[in-house]
This record gives structure tokens, C-alpha cells and sequence, in this order.
């Protein structure tokens, strides 16, 4: 069990004990009670998972020239027969961690849940026909362990996402950008995840800094899509790893790969906020399964 775990560890997540909250935005007071449970947790594993593990190249392998239509047709040989939620929750459990992340949807756009917003997910996609996160959830409930959803804000497959720095290569067309359809079925994915899978933790983006090298800044319209969160789940936390001061609405600060406070990746450079905090950690160099990075 323990040998196809070290493949899907690629990340353990610390939370510090530090109170307050972003300016403009006061948080409920199950937000609240949700920030002293964060806080208390300390310590977490995110489970960087995706149909890119096939590949064994890390999580980015698609936006390096590889064509999005040939990427896709992995799926279906994706049978990950020793996917185990309740061998998995139990040794993650054992190991001290108080919750676990997951990658819902990753930048390469293929679901880890049985969406009804599109084919390309792990039931209705893959002969493994199983949904993984529908799984986790019901032990993690069952075991005390609390769930995180990672949910990207980009798609590297998915033509009406407006293309920012990253997934030049993949053959999309970019003349069928249509924002309000890619945000509507964004809001309508995170309302499954919130609605049909018991409840949960925190919501973590990531994904915003596809766009931070706009000349005119790009709106990812965040205001209405916390509130959504924050109406579909009164406590449930929201985090965004855009690697910049807390947004209002945001309930932790992530900080990834590096201490609060130290930029020694480069990625962490923004002030530290009076939020509760959590730092992202590799267990080697990745953060997806890549077969010649085995320095854990």
C-alpha cells in the first residue's frame, strides 16, 4: 500500500497558528470556528493526482508541446486498480495528518469526479469508471479526517478558457474564447464538488497567475465565485495559491514551497497576512508523479 502512496504523496501541507483576516472581509462565524480547526490541524497531504500521473513526467507535461487531443486519449487506459480510499486515508491518518487535498481538476482539465459538465473526467472517460473523489470523501467522513478540494482556474484543453501564459502547444482554438461559458462551468463544477460530495474543508485555487502579466489585469471574477462557496458551504474555507497578498473572501493564505515569510523558490514573495497559513511542500522535486525524480 505504502509503495504506490510514495508515487501520489507529492506535497505535505503544514498549517501555523497565526489569527486575523484579510481587509474588507469579515468572515462568518462558521468561517471563523473552520480557521481554529485549520489551525489546530497542522499538519495535512496533498495528493497531486491526475491523468498526468500516466505519463510519469510531472503535472506540466501537457504544456510542453504536447497535443491536448493525443493527451487525451490516456484516459482510456487509466485504471488505477489500487487506488484503496479507505488503505489511503487510514495510513495518511496514521502518519498524524488532520486532513487531505486533493487535485479535483488539474491545468490539463480532465476530472477526477463524475461530472456532469463534461465527459472528460474519470467515470465517464476511463475504463476505471469509478469516482475517486466521491470515494475519499465517504471515508474521509467515515475515518475524522477533513477534505480539500484543489481546483484549477485554467484549462489547458477546454478552447472558451481565455489562454493566459502557459498551454500555448496543445492545439486549441483560440478564436472560440468565451469567458462567461468557461466561468459558468467552473461555478457549476465547484457547485457539485460542494454540493454532492458530504462536507468540506476548503476550496484551494490555483491558477490565477496564468493571467498576472496582462497589460490590462484580467477579472476572474472571484468576489462572486466566493460568495458561491461561501453560500453553497458556510465553512468552507477558501485559499488561492496566486502567490499575492490575500484577496477579500479568502479564508488561509498559501504559501508554496517556502516558509512564510522566505522566497527562496520564488513563488512566495507576497507579505504575510494575519490569516491562517499554510505552506505546500514537495516530498522530491514535483508536485505530479515524474518516474526520474525519485530524490524523496
Amino acid at each position: 500500500m505504502m509503495k504506490h502512496l510514495k508515487k501520489l504523496l507529492a506535497a505535505a501541507c503544514l498549517s501555523a497558528v497565526v489569527s486575523g483576516f484579510a481587509a474588507d472581509y469579515v468572515p462568518s462565524p462558521e468561517i471563523k470556528k473552520a480557521q481554529a480547526q485549520f489551525e489546530d490541524a497542522r499538519f495535512g497531504i496533498f495528493l497531486h493526482w491526475g491523468l498526468y500521473s500516466m505519463f510519469a513526467q510531472g503535472e506540466w507535461y501537457l504544456n510542453y508541446g504536447v497535443n491536448a487531443e493525443e493527451y487525451a486519449k490516456s484516459a482510456r487506459a487509466f485504471y488505477p486498480a489500487d487506488f484503496d480510499a479507505a488503505a489511503w486515508v487510514s495510513a495518511i491518518k496514521a502518519a498524524g495528518a488532520k486532513y487531505i487535498c486533493i487535485t479535483s481538476r488539474h491545468h490539463d482539465g480532465f476530472s477526477m469526479w463524475g461530472t456532469k459538465q463534461s465527459p472528460y473526467n474519470i467515470v465517464d472517460a476511463t475504463p476505471f469508471g469509478r469516482d475517486v473523489l466521491k470515494e475519499l470523501a465517504d471515508e474521509c467522513h467515515r475515518q475524522g479526517v477533513r477534505l480539500h478540494f484543489y481546483y484549477s482556474h485554467i484549462d489547458w484543453t477546454r478552447e472558451d478558457y481565455p489562454q493566459g501564459r502557459t498551454g500555448h502547444d496543445t492545439g486549441r482554438d483560440s478564436t472560440k474564447v468565451d469567458w462567461p461559458g468557461y466561468y459558468d462551468f467552473m461555478n457549476a463544477q465547484l457547485t457539485e464538488l460542494l454540493t454532492n460530495y458530504g462536507e468540506i474543508g476548503a476550496i484551494w485555487f490555483d491558477g490565477w497567475w496564468d493571467h498576472d502579466e496582462d497589460t490590462v489585469p484580467f477579472d476572474w471574477q472571484l468576489d462572486e465565485q466566493y460568495a458561491l462557496i461561501h453560500r453553497l458551504q458556510p465553512s468552507c474555507l477558501i485559499g488561492n495559491n496566486h502567490h499575492q497578498s490575500p484577496y477579500p473572501g479568502e479564508d488561509i493564505q498559501i504559501f508554496e514551497r517556502d516558509l512564510p515569510g522566505e522566497n527562496t523558490a520564488g513563488l512566495s514573495g507576497q507579505e504575510v497576512s494575519r490569516l491562517p497559513l499554510e505552506t505546500c511542500q514537495t516530498m522530491n522535486g514535483m508536485w505530479g508523479y515524474k518516474i526520474k525524480d525519485q530524490d524523496y
